[in-house]
Formats: structure tokens, C-alpha cells, sequence
């Protein structure tokens, strides 16, 4: 009997050294990636910063006595994301951005009415910038949330809707054209010929994948025509990135 009670203590210990080890793990490899995800997100937020502070310095005006108070008010419409940026405040960040994109239509059609082609053209230049700094600002965001511990990943597990997981994340990627139509609109390749070429699918057939992906909220599109991932499309990409590396 007393080598039961020495054999079931001994179990109890070894299993509580698992835990506590897994758990060190855990918070060593959760240091790691932190690191790793600060490097990367100062890589990004200085190229954001210094390619609107370029876009602005650098825009040819032909008004050249309104030159300068113009790219001062340009400059200051892209301080609000930019200092929530530098704050590391991504997602209020790229809110600003959408704000900014939301205005940007009406003063260009502003500058159409006035017959002003060339602040049309500057405005133009500004809306291809903040649609790229939004894509950049969708990637800062997929490694904003911190990460979660054992207990939270078990919870989170065992809350999962597997109805609705399947429905809403699963199935919509399910497909090998849909993840070739994600991976062109990564790589900038975000216009409809641009999907056509990656898919080899024309007209209707590739029409019916873009509204699948864009139901389920993978994929947007701007009123130039121009498809863009939205942050749960960058996560889904990401994700199956990431378990790539299992095909082989």
C-alpha cells in the first residue's frame, strides 16, 4: 500500500513538473515572438511614416503660390493616423485611415467641379498612398492582440461555434481558387484581370469565387475597383501560411 501512495505521489509530481515546464515554454516562446513582432512592426511603421512624409515633400504642384499651405494641410490630415501609429495603436490607426479614405472621394469631385486637374492628381496620389498604408496597418494588426495563455487557448477551444467556424472561415477558403485570389490581392495583384490571370478563371466563374470570399468578409473592394483583404482575409492567409510547412 505504501508503495501505491509513493508510485501515485510520484505520478502527481511529474505531471505537475509537465505543467510548469509546458507553462515556461509557453512564456519563453510568448517573449520570442513578441520581440520577433516588435521588429517587425518598427520595420513597417517607419516605412508607413516615411513614404506618406515623402508623398507629401514630394507631389508636384502646379499652384505654386498655394504650394506650400497645401502640403502643410495635406501633411496635417495625415498626422492623426500617423501618431496613433507611432503610438502603436494600429487598429484606431487604421480607423483614421478609413475616415480619411471616406473623405477623400468628396474632395476630389470638389476639385473636379473647380477644374483644378492638377490638385485632382495630388489627391489621387494620396488615396493610392493611404490604400497602401491600410493594407500595411491590416498586417500590424494581425499581431497586435497579445498572445494568450494555456488556460486561454483551452477555453477559447472549447467555446468554438464548429457550425458556424466551418460556415464563416472554413468553407469560404475551402477551395484552391479562393486562396489564389487572397494570395494575388497580398501581393498587390489586386485588380479583376490581375485574379483572372492568377486563377485562369474569366467573367462569371471568378465573379461567383470574389462574392463567396467577400461575403464571408475576406475580401473587400474600393470604389476604384481595386480588391483589398480585409484583417480577418490577412489572418486567414497567415494562418494557412503557417501550416504550410504540414503538406510536406
Amino acid at each position: 500500500m505504501r508503495l501505491d501512495d509513493e508510485i501515485s505521489g510520484l505520478r502527481k509530481e511529474i505531471s505537475q513538473f509537465r505543467t510548469e515546464t509546458r507553462q515556461r515554454l509557453e512564456v519563453i516562446e510568448n517573449e520570442v515572438n513578441k520581440q520577433v513582432a516588435l521588429n517587425y512592426n518598427r520595420t513597417i511603421v517607419d516605412y508607413v511614416i516615411g513614404m506618406s512624409h515623402d508623398l507629401v515633400a514630394n507631389l508636384k504642384c502646379d499652384r505654386p503660390d498655394e504650394e506650400e499651405n497645401c502640403k502643410a494641410m495635406l501633411a496635417e490630415r495625415q498626422e492623426e493616423h500617423l501618431a496613433l501609429l507611432k503610438a502603436g495603436k494600429f487598429t484606431p490607426s487604421y480607423n483614421a485611415l478609413e475616415k480619411a479614405m471616406e473623405r477623400a472621394p468628396k474632395m476630389k469631385q470638389n476639385f473636379e467641379d473647380f477644374g483644378r486637374p492638377g490638385c485632382v492628381s495630388c489627391i489621387e496620389a494620396g488615396m493610392s498612398m493611404l490604400r497602401s498604408n491600410m493594407q500595411l496597418l491590416s498586417q500590424l494588426r494581425l499581431i497586435e492582440t497579445p498572445a494568450v495563455s494555456l488556460a486561454q487557448n483551452t477555453a477559447t477551444v472549447n467555446s468554438l461555434d464548429a457550425e458556424k467556424a466551418n460556415r464563416m472561415i472554413v468553407s469560404p477558403i475551402s477551395n484552391k481558387v479562393r486562396i489564389q485570389i487572397l494570395q494575388s490581392i497580398y501581393r498587390g495583384e489586386n485588380r479583376f484581370n490581375d485574379l483572372s490571370r492568377a486563377t485562369g478563371l474569366e467573367g462569371g466563374q471568378l465573379l461567383y469565387h470574389i462574392k463567396k470570399l467577400k461575403e464571408a468578409e475576406y475580401m473587400d473592394q474600393f470604389e476604384s475597383k481595386d480588391y483589398v483583404l480585409t484583417p480577418k482575409g490577412m489572418k486567414g492567409l497567415v494562418m494557412l501560411a503557417q501550416l504550410s510547412p504540414e503538406l510536406s
